[in-house]
């Protein structure tokens, strides 16, 4: 997929109509990706965060309602593999839960990770 452009669009009538389309920071290759406001209020996506490629799969975190995502780390940053379509919900108890495929050198699967919004805050280990 080539130069894919990164755009959004917002809805305040849960889906029924969209405003403008505007750019966003966020990279992302042209592939499938999931959002979902917390209890706390803010925003979380699941996603690829590079321009090309799936061998990358960030959790970012918003506190401004994704005009800026201040926090980002990764479920999944390898040299190979492909990590994509990604679904996010939270639990009553404030953990979050992701499910995404995969596919590596031994074939392709689905993974599940448990996190809360600390371990995204604390960002990627040095």
């Amino acid at each position: 997929m080539g130069n894919t452009a990164r755009v959004a669009s917002g809805s305040k009538d849960k889906g029924e109509t969209w405003g403008t389309v505007c750019g966003t920071e966020l990279p992302n290759p042209g592939s499938g990706l999931d959002a979902v406001r917390l209890a706390s209020g803010n925003w979380l996506l699941v996603y690829n965060n590079t321009t090309k490629g799936r061998n990358s799969l960030a959790v970012s975190l918003s506190d401004d309602e994704g005009k800026s995502w201040k926090w980002t780390r990764h479920l999944e940053k390898q040299d190979t593999g492909s990590y994509h379509y990604p679904s996010v919900i939270q639990a009553k108890d404030g953990s979050v839960h992701a499910v995404y495929s995969y596919f590596v050198a031994d074939g392709k699967s689905m993974k599940h990770a448990r996190f809360n919004e600390a371990w995204v805050k604390d960002g990627d280990p040095k």
